[in-house]
């Protein structure tokens, strides 16, 4: 079986009890696990996944991350959907491991962005996601 066919996880954390985990949890699941490092940042994730052959995208020319960048964590799986995406998840969270925020999944809309985009882009969705919620509870009082 291919790196492919049975998925990938990248990931960055800071924490190292997170990342022993995560590569434990992946390696229960036979899922290869990679780490993700800041010079990571201006690749394709799509090429980060393995993927070969991807074309080269205008984000790789438009967006460089900045010089001074702290990186957040973040979880992307490529080639994991459905039922084994809930069964990493359910596994993550019954390991007690604090939330990571920014989470993707590859999609043929987002491979051939970079990493840095793609952090921008998880970023500002998570963003909108807690506004709105503020909002919510707000309406509430």
């Amino acid at each position: 079986m291919s790196d492919m066919q049975k998925g990938m996880i990248l990931y960055y954390m800071q924490e190292d009890r997170k990342k022993i985990q995560l590569e434990v949890l992946g390696m229960s699941m036979a899922i290869t696990t990679k780490q993700l490092k800041p010079s990571d940042l201006n690749t394709q994730v799509g090429i980060l996944a393995g993927m070969k052959n991807l074309a080269p995208s205008d984000w790789a020319q438009e967006e460089r991350a900045p010089a001074i960048f702290c990186m957040p964590e973040i979880i992307i799986f490529s080639g994991i959907t459905g039922r084994r995406l809930d069964e990493f998840l359910l596994s993550y969270k019954k390991a007690e491991l604090s939330p990571t925020n920014l989470k993707a999944v590859l999609t043929p809309a987002n491979i051939s962005w970079t990493l840095y985009h793609l952090i921008r882009e998880l970023s500002a969705e998570r963003a909108q996601i807690e506004g709105n919620r503020n909002r919510s509870t707000n309406y509430g009082d």
